[in-house]
């Protein structure tokens, strides 16, 4: 793995546990990162990655619900 690849995705890991984790420590430190550093682009790249996922997740759990609420109404019928 390339040197700069490598500080990428070390910076993905921090950013995706940062995001995860302490998101408001990542907001406090967004804004001071810049897109040409590859470590912080990582960063930057894995928060965008983990919310991502927390509205994916959301999503799901919504579904469910509406599911369940179909199935709810369907048995009172």
């Amino acid at each position: 793995m390339e040197a700069q690849e490598l500080t990428y995705t070390k910076g993905f890991n921090q950013g995706y546990k940062i995001a995860r984790y302490s998101p408001e420590i990542f907001d406090m430190l967004k804004d001071t990162l810049s897109q040409e550093n590859e470590f912080h682009k990582g960063i930057l790249e894995g928060a965008s990655q983990w919310d991502k996922e927390k509205e994916q997740n959301r999503l799901a759990e919504l579904n469910e619900l509406s599911q369940e609420q179909n199935n709810e109404q369907e048995l009172e019928q």
